[in-house]
């Protein structure tokens, strides 16, 4: 049988700590981004703004329509959503916050072969510090965020761009991993409501 044949053998949890002693192939979250899709500019648009600016603090970046849909009244290039970026410090301590809503679990069907990750949240208003408006109502979310290793940078730069090999990426059952161990996160197959 020759070494091309022979099937690779899934790391086990505790070589993810021995891969870690390597200061470049140890991940951290590198991003959480909040979206809200309104559908529509205007008022709308405004009072979700709020929202996030509410959460963190920062100055919503409006998304545009890639798509004239006339059955949704949508034009190409017309706001219909805000999202921010969080990154660095102030995001772990917001992706903190924002796992006490859900008990921090999450699905496990919530995470990609790429670091990615990502759950809703029906209310704003259960985000620990954030208060209900009458003016601005209640407003659901979603958080994505990413886990990466460093030298990532080198894909998405502007000069010397270059290819990442596919074994720098950070792996589902790696992310799943760090996040449990780092943030005592519980990945669960089903999130049962509490109401």
């Amino acid at each position: 049988m020759s070494s091309k044949t022979k099937k690779k053998k899934q790391p086990e949890l505790n070589d993810y700590d021995k891969k870690w002693n390597n200061p470049m192939r140890k991940p951290y979250l590198e991003k959480v981004v909040l979206n809200i899709g309104v559908g529509s500019g205007g008022e709308e648009l405004e009072r979700a703004a709020t929202v996030l600016e509410t959460i963190t603090g920062r100055t919503p970046k409006k998304t545009l329509s890639r798509k004239n849909i006339k059955e949704f009244n949508l034009r190409k290039g017309r706001p219909i959503g805000v999202k921010v970026t969080v990154r660095n410090e102030e995001a772990v301590e917001l992706f903190k916050r924002l796992l006490i809503i859900n008990n921090n679990r999450i699905k496990r069907s919530s995470f990609d072969d790429y670091g990615n990750f990502g759950f809703g949240i029906k209310e704003h208003i259960s985000i620990p510090g954030v208060e209900y408006d009458n003016l601005v109502g209640i407003w659901g979310l979603d958080v994505m965020g990413r886990v990466v290793r460093p030298g990532m940078r080198v894909r998405y730069r502007k000069a010397h761009k270059a290819k990442i090999p596919r074994e720098h990426y950070v792996s589902r059952e790696e992310t799943q991993y760090f996040l449990q161990k780092f943030f005592n996160l519980q990945v669960v197959e089903k999130i049962e409501r509490e109401y």
